[in-house]
């Protein structure tokens, strides 16, 4: 029985400990509650101990001691790696990963593997009492840890509502009859590359499906990420480092924002996202909120076999080997997700997207009475890319700007279907739209020459594309040039409808289209910085005085440390 007991170690490292870390520093990433995903995962769990600790049973007495000293050098090394060995590899956001890239990891992590494996194999004898005293001592790291990290967050036992999802799903499709604010985000949509799709889309008369549309050719983002830019393009308002970012943002979207001032002003605030996004939205006022998830379904076991495949396989990530992790990651086709649903690329949130404006676009009425803000961000151009020009799944792609167009168009036109049905409906005319992205799409520019203070990738990713219909705008498709920032959004809006609220920024229609404006972007490497726990790394910031295709306008500014 002793090598069930080892065996337990090991799937527990994995499906307990390891689940658990991601899962506290990750919550908002998952709809289901941590026990609600530990259920899903405990059959499987209880099948591998199991299966790892039967041999032991048919073993010679020195075959069995030799197969306990490598489940003991196997929990050891799961730990080590989980927990000690855990390398750098950035968000796991789409990105590509070159895995020869600091293959010293990959040696590291192979010579360590390889001997541990091999003294538990060849001399078990002399080291077994000790790898069996290190794989308990693991478990008890692993459970004071555990037990502590659960002490602090309690939250993440408690029970989600996963019924509100439906309701907001429902919200979702439900328009005013009378005056709707329809503010979508297509995240990652990158400027140059909206007005490529428009100018080779002829066939399918992009244009006039944006009738009463005025395009800000010479926007500008204030950070390369959403994480910041939620924030900023709904209160105006920037973040310098001043004090952890997490509170930065819930104070902010608990404060005055776009959305909280509309609420305010009687306005029904439907919220349509990705779950970890909605998660950011809902934090200020709302009315309905719908989590876009890669589940097909949306009953809570759904949910959770989904936020399971994702966890085990974050979990595997972390404490497999840094070239075994390629296996596991698959390029964001990942092991489990992938076979936890008919289509491997169907857990993309690219897709799952599409598959909500498609659904949205079906089922859209008009027949509520109050007047009704959908704030909807759905990921069209965002990396990874794997749309081609039909839609269709056919590999992930490198950010090419012709990977990119076929992707983003796609996304583009799914987004002027559902316009289309507002016209059908009537609703159109009377309708404040505002189509826009938080940042680029990793893409360089085109025809920009690059100097030491700013590259075509860096304009690539400051200029998000923003296009806005007021009601009753009725005129052709515009361009316009004037010096406008994300930062003026929720200006722009609350002018428009009227709502007695001061936001910083600028109304965009009243900026003129020679005026003078220096506008700020702000660039920082993504993710919590270690040395200063809560905070960004150092952000740089850039002042850009005229044309952000030209890179005589931009100069840096000021470098914003931690906490200062």
């Amino acid at each position: 029985m002793k090598s069930f007991a080892l065996a337990v170690i090991s799937v527990t490292t994995i499906f307990v400990f390891a689940t658990l870390s991601i899962y506290v520093g990750n919550s908002a990433e998952f709809t289901s509650s941590l026990p609600a995903v530990l259920l899903v995962v405990l059959p499987y769990a209880v099948a591998l101990v199991v299966v790892m600790g039967l041999p032991g049973l048919v073993m010679t007495e020195q075959g069995r001691a030799r197969y306990e000293a490598i489940l003991c050098a196997l929990a050891v090394l799961l730990w080590l790696q989980g927990n000690i060995l855990v390398w750098n590899y950035g968000v796991l956001d789409g990105s590509n990963i070159n895995w020869l890239d600091g293959a010293w990891r990959g040696a590291l992590d192979i010579a360590i593997w390889v001997i541990v494996l091999w003294l538990a194999t060849k001399a078990y004898q002399r080291v077994g009492k000790a790898l069996f005293v290190a794989a308990v001592a693991t478990l008890a790291i692993q459970t004071l840890s555990a037990g502590m990290t659960l002490v602090g967050n309690p939250e993440v036992l408690k029970a989600r509502d996963i019924a509100a999802n439906t309701e907001g799903r429902d919200a979702a499709m439900r328009f005013s009859a009378s005056k709707n604010i329809v503010h979508i985000v297509m995240d990652g949509f990158q400027s140059d590359i909206f007005a490529a799709i428009l100018a080779n889309s002829a066939e399918l008369d992009l244009k006039a499906k944006l009738r009463g549309f005025t395009y800000f050719d010479q926007h500008l983002g204030a950070y390369p990420y959403t994480q910041l830019t939620v924030p900023a393009m709904l209160s105006g308002k920037l973040f310098h480092n001043e004090e952890p970012v997490e509170s930065f943002i819930g104070n902010t979207m608990r404060g005055e924002t776009i959305i909280n001032t509309a609420f305010a002003a009687g306005y029904e605030i439907d919220i349509a996202a990705p779950v970890a996004l909605k998660n950011v939205y809902v934090q200020g006022d709302y009315s309905n909120a719908y989590g876009i998830s890669s589940s097909g379904h949306v009953d809570a076991i759904d949910y959770a076999r989904t936020d399971a495949a994702k966890l085990i396989d974050l979990a595997l990530f972390r404490v497999v080997p840094h070239f075994v992790k390629a296996l596991v990651h698959r390029d964001e086709l990942w092991v489990f997700q992938a076979t936890s649903q008919a289509n491997a690329y169907l857990q993309m949130q690219y897709f799952s997207d599409l598959a909500f404006l498609d659904e949205l676009t079906e089922g859209m009425s008009a027949d509520r009475d109050v007047p009704v803000y959908k704030m909807i961000h759905v990921m069209l151009s965002h990396r990874p890319i794997v749309g081609n020009e039909h839609c269709e799944f056919d590999g992930r792609k490198p950010e090419t700007r012709e990977a990119v167009f076929a992707h983003a168009r796609c996304g583009l036109v799914a987004v002027l279907n559902v316009l289309q049905r507002m016209q059908d409906l009537g609703i159109y005319d009377s309708s404040l739209i505002v189509l826009m992205a938080d940042h680029g799409a990793w893409v360089p520019v085109d025809n920009f020459v690059s100097s030491d203070q700013v590259s075509a990738l860096l304009v690539g990713m400051a200029t998000p594309m923003l296009a806005l219909k007021p009601p009753n705008a009725n005129h052709e498709f515009r361009v316009s040039s004037v010096p406008s920032s994300i930062i003026d959004v929720p200006a722009t809006i609350a002018d428009i409808a009227g709502f007695e609220s001061r936001f910083n920024g600028q109304p965009v229609f009243s900026i003129g289209a020679d005026e003078a404006r220096q506008r700020r972007h702000l660039v920082y490497g993504y993710g919590i910085n270690p040395d200063a726990d809560g905070f960004l790394f150092p952000m740089q910031e850039f002042v850009i005085d005229g044309n952000p295709y030209d890179a005589a306008s931009w100069q840096k500014g000021s470098r914003f440390l931690p906490g200062e």
